[in-house]
């Protein structure tokens, strides 16, 4: 692989309420979205690391109310609706109650609630959730039937609609510890610009950050656009008391993708920080292949913008 080498206030935790009552305070604190997953434990461990040191922070996870169930014969609607709503609770209060042990030996500083809302605004309710929020902590939920958790029906109009930078955990990846060295897939982009100045709100200072571009065939003038912006940020990127090295990385004929995950390990990054590329289509969003890719296949977590 041939390169080129020129350097270049929280919310406070509260009492456990149901989803009408809950709200973020500020812009500025982390937020930790549930998908009532195992995986939910490594979401919060992530979130306990990248929050600030000392710094409160809230977890919640979304519980989607049917208005309307199945009625047992002799059973009336009311109390069939009633009983479904008080099992949903109670699974979710049971998975909660773990992730506030796993909490408590982390020593976290975090709030671990339910947030109730219908099923048909359950979009709707995640959204406004994390609009509230500086930076939002999720994982990628499991995708293979029959299994689909409810995280599957918001997880794409988080990441694209929320207006907020994500942190997202890809299956089987942590984070144990504040990111030191970041791994920054770079592309002249809105997106790819927007991710690398949301993670500066977070990174801590004196982290190392690795920004690389991925030369494909036939991308001189891609490359060329990456290099020049990528180099116009040294000097903000040395105000925030962040080291930074820029490389254009030939992909050989490769997917970027895999490129980006060699990388990623050769260097021992603790985290990506890249733009989330998707576009609409009926009532989800697909995400571009890259985007997909280090989705499903990375085992670093991603900081993602859109």
């Amino acid at each position: 692989m041939q390169r080129s080498t020129p350097d270049v206030a929280p919310s406070r935790p509260r009492t456990r309420k149901h989803a009408a009552d809950v709200s973020t305070d500020t812009f500025n604190g982390i937020l930790s979205i549930l998908g009532q997953e195992p995986h939910d434990a490594a979401v919060l461990e992530a979130a306990a690391h990248f929050a600030p040191h000392g710094d409160e922070w809230r977890a919640l996870l979304p519980v989607p109310l049917p208005e309307h169930v199945p009625c047992p014969w002799g059973e009336s609607p009311v109390r069939a609706l009633a009983m479904d709503h008080l099992a949903r609770r109670g699974d979710a209060e049971a998975h909660l109650e773990s992730l506030r042990r796993s909490l408590a030996r982390l020593h976290a500083k975090a709030a671990c609630e339910r947030a109730d809302c219908t099923e048909r605004q359950l979009v709707d309710s995640v959204l406004r959730l994390a609009r509230g929020a500086g930076c939002v902590v999720t994982g990628v939920p499991l995708e293979a039937a029959p299994m689909r958790p409810v995280a599957t029906r918001w997880f794409s109009h988080l990441l694209v609609r929320s207006g907020r930078p994500t942190l997202v955990l890809p299956r089987g990846a942590t984070l144990a510890r504040r990111p030191r060295r970041v791994l920054v897939a770079w592309s002249d982009t809105p997106e790819s610009a927007r991710a690398l100045h949301e993670a500066l709100r977070w990174l801590p200072s004196g982290c190392a950050l690795r920004i690389v571009t991925v030369a494909g065939a036939g991308q001189a003038r891609a490359v060329y656009e990456s290099t020049t912006g990528a180099s116009a940020l040294a000097g903000h990127l040395a105000s925030h008391d962040i080291m930074a090295t820029f490389d254009v990385l030939d992909g050989q004929g490769r997917p970027p993708e895999d490129v980006l995950l060699d990388e990623a390990r050769t260097t021992s990054a603790d985290l990506i920080v890249m733009g989330c590329y998707g576009h609409s289509r009926t009532a989800e969003y697909v995400f571009g292949g890259v985007t997909r890719a280090l989705l499903h296949r990375s085992r670093v977590p991603l900081l993602m913008a859109h």
